[in-house]
């Protein structure tokens, strides 16, 4: 059984579009109506249109489904590529949180550690893998400032490593060097390899990993029951 995940954050984009639409021609009737408008509020009115217009446009542009799950593998698919993850390589699952003061903050991604992480890197591509890297870099920024905040210098975090070595000896050159070692600090500071974003699951982010967790012990009990 298959189970796609239509992002949230695709529903908004024909509501993005037609509001930066009305205030276009809202900006035009204004204009033909009279001709002392002020400046400021075609300047506001142009700025929030075009800002909506390009909002809209870039989710527009999202693959309509940004994750597959089967019994098997969960594939993420992104606009710039995909990665995937088989089922049996995955160690857990959740919504990772950081050290604020004496309390924990839920971070608004959901992160997976896996076992392995050869087949991770071999079924990414580099320019998914550059496009994670920025938009992620928040992500980053986050965890080294609520788990490292005695650490006088992060240049080491940012450093573009020459190769990186995976978990089973292979070597990996350039961005998927990159993004190898990036998996490797986020597991060292967040616990988990890789992210997925809120924006690009279907459901509230904690009803999506009880979801996720059902369907994994449904996969389980499938696995145990006894064959004909």
């Amino acid at each position: 059984m298959q189970f796609n995940v239509t992002p949230q954050a695709k529903r908004n984009a024909i509501s993005f579009c037609a509001i930066a639409v009305g205030l276009i021609a809202l900006l035009v009737f204004m204009h033909l109506v009279r001709d002392d408008i002020p400046v400021g509020i075609s300047v506001v009115l142009g700025a929030a249109a075009g800002i909506l217009l390009l909002l809209g446009i870039g989710k527009l542009i999202e693959p309509p489904v940004s994750l597959v799950i089967t019994p098997d593998t969960i594939r993420y698919i992104h606009r710039k590529g995909e990665w995937q993850l088989d089922w049996d390589n995955v160690v857990r699952f959740d919504v990772p949180r950081v050290h604020r003061m004496m309390d924990l903050e839920d971070a608004p991604f959901l992160g997976f550690r896996v076992y392995n992480n050869d087949a991770v890197l071999q079924s990414i591509s580099p320019r998914l893998a550059s496009a994670i890297l920025f938009e992620q870099r928040q992500l980053m920024t986050m965890a080294l400032r609520h788990e490292r905040p005695d650490q006088a210098d992060y240049s080491e975090y940012f450093d573009i490593p020459e190769q990186f070595v995976s978990s089973e000896g292979r070597v990996y050159k350039g961005l998927i060097a990159v993004f190898g070692r990036r998996m490797e600090q986020m597991r060292e500071l967040l616990g988990y390899d890789l992210y997925v974003s809120a924006n690009a699951l279907d459901r509230d982010i904690y009803e999506f990993r009880g979801h996720l967790q059902r369907l994994q012990a449904s996969r389980q009990e499938a696995k145990q029951a006894p064959s004909d």
